[in-house]
């Protein structure tokens, strides 16, 4: 399909992108990189402390799909670099970099990793001072015009970034820069233009390229919760429906793609050798029809005995009919953002289910053989120690076989924070202070109306100890086990855990 027939099927302008941008006049060199996580905001979870490699990493989709999408379309060359799962330091990063020595640069930026973003492209501009380098990713939608305003940085990128990136590379190959697409940012052709201009795919999906793992080491990524030596993971969906306080996933409106895509990147990924998938669709299940398609599209193929997947769903979405659908179907494992064992927190986080419909999810979800994860959080705004403590207990008596216990983080860019903005809980806009002079391994802010922060501390530490060493639930854990590899690896995690929640805080 041609960049032209792409901007057709996602009713984007065909006539707005001219020849300059959709065709180069000659093949680039092209870098893409995952930066590394080192000096990234402090973590609040005591188990991602001190790099657990045993966690396992998770193949960057963003960064892949920008990458694929200028394999498909256009002449150049491209390397993609992640960091992370390769364990590269900046300075090996900027040795990659500078050995392949790419005409245009393009590095993803998560805020609560800004730090080592900024850092990886401070340090490739002053070694490659003629590449042009450009940034995109979830940070630079939030604070475009910060991003910007660094003097090394060339462009940025805001919104769904396939195109505008492909659009950049082909300009850069043409000597021709101007601002005329949306999403693109050009510091020298006029820098960040007025309004609310940013590019998102607004129809089919399916027009993208499914992304080419090849371009990543793809037996790097593992999972603590797999069995298999390798795992990979999958984006069918984008947006959300919902309109939770704490999460920025709402700016766009949910697209799927269809379920011959899906099925068909499934059979890509049996191909690669690859057997398990984690799906990290926001809620996967949104559309009942398209959930039938994909799992009878993988029993009718076959792939349901090769390839093993899970979901992330919400509560209120769960039907008994359409659990049992997907456990035929290969699935083995699903996600619940519970949040809160009190209703009163769970309304007040405009999170819109019960902690019923929490109950009886579970309760359906182990009913038909699926693995549950559930995912709790402390320190909300108007939440006490009462109602965290009534939320440990909630998580103990639901039977889920995991549950991560986060505190509260308000996130730039969500309700949440503009609320506690608003109201003095935070003081000054730390994070957008953080886009534009980036702070080394940050602390960020919570909310502690009824508790401090050294409390909400204890208490996670509390749930943690509750949840994970009853002896009925180590015992359950052990007969699951079925190789002696994955007994050292998750012995490992226990004992981390075990002794980050016997800390004692200073």
């Amino acid at each position: 399909m041609s960049t032209k027939d792409f901007l057709l099927r996602s009713r984007a302008s065909a006539e707005s992108a001219p020849a300059h941008m959709t065709d180069a006049q000659r093949p680039l060199r092209v870098c893409v990189i995952q930066p590394p996580e080192s000096g990234g905001v402090k973590t609040l979870l005591p188990h991602y402390e001190n790099g657990m490699e045993e966690l396992g990493y998770k193949p960057p989709l963003g960064v892949l799909y920008v990458a694929t999408m200028v394999k498909t379309h256009s002449p150049h060359t491209v390397l993609v670099i992640d960091a992370i799962a390769e364990r590269l330091d900046f300075a090996a990063v900027v040795e990659q970099v500078a050995a392949f020595a790419p005409d245009v640069v393009g590095i993803s930026a998560w805020t609560d990793f800004w730090f080592p973003a900024h850092k990886t492209g401070r340090l490739i501009k002053e070694r490659l001072p003629h590449a042009h380098l450009t940034y995109g990713g979830p940070h630079v939608s939030i604070f475009p015009g910060e991003t910007l305003d660094h003097p090394f940085v060339d462009s940025v990128v805001v919104g769904d970034g396939e195109v505008p990136f492909l659009y950049l590379c082909n300009m850069v190959a043409n000597d021709r820069l101007d601002n005329d697409f949306p999403g693109l940012h050009i510091k020298v052709a006029g820098g960040l233009k007025t309004g609310d201009d940013l590019f998102h795919i607004h129809a089919d999906l399916d027009s993208l390229p499914i992304p080419d793992r090849t371009l990543l080491p793809h037996k790097h990524y593992k999972s603590v919760l797999s069995s298999e030596a390798f795992v990979t993971t999958m984006i069918t969906s984008r947006g959300c429906p919902h309109r939770c306080t704490f999460c920025k996933l709402n700016f766009q409106k949910t697209l799927s793609r269809s379920a011959a895509s899906v099925v068909a990147e499934f059979r890509q990924i049996h191909q690669m050798g690859i057997k398990e998938v984690e799906i990290y669709d926001d809620t996967f299940t949104w559309s009942k029809t398209r959930l039938r398609e994909i799992c009878h599209g993988l029993i009718d193929s076959g792939l349901h005995r090769e390839v093993t997947w899970s979901v992330r769903d919400r509560v209120s979405s769960v039907e008994d009919e359409l659990l049992a659908l997907m456990h035929r179907a290969g699935c083995r494992r699903i996600h619940y953002g519970i949040e809160s064992g009190v209703q009163r927190v769970i309304e007040l986080m405009k999170k819109r289910i019960t902690v019923e419909q929490a109950r009886t999810a579970v309760d359906l979800a182990k009913r038909n053989g699926l693995t549950v994860l559930s995912y709790f959080m402390f320190g909300n705004h108007g939440e006490s120690r009462e109602d965290m403590e009534e939320t440990i207990a909630f998580a103990l008596s639901i039977n889920a076989d995991y549950a991560e216990f986060s505190i509260t983080i308000p996130y730039a860019g969500t309700e949440m924070y503009l609320e506690a903005l608003g109201s003095g809980l935070i003081r000054r806009d730390y994070w957008r202070d953080h886009a534009i002079d980036p702070v080394e391994s940050l602390q960020q802010e919570v909310i502690e109306t009824h508790v401090s922060l050294d409390t909400l501390r204890q208490l996670q530490q509390k749930a943690v100890r509750s949840f994970y060493f009853r002896p009925k639930y180590l015992v359950r854990e052990v007969m699951k086990l079925k190789s002696p590899t994955e007994f050292v690896r998750k012995a490992r995690i226990g004992m981390h855990l075990f002794k980050q929640s016997l800390l004692k805080l200073k």
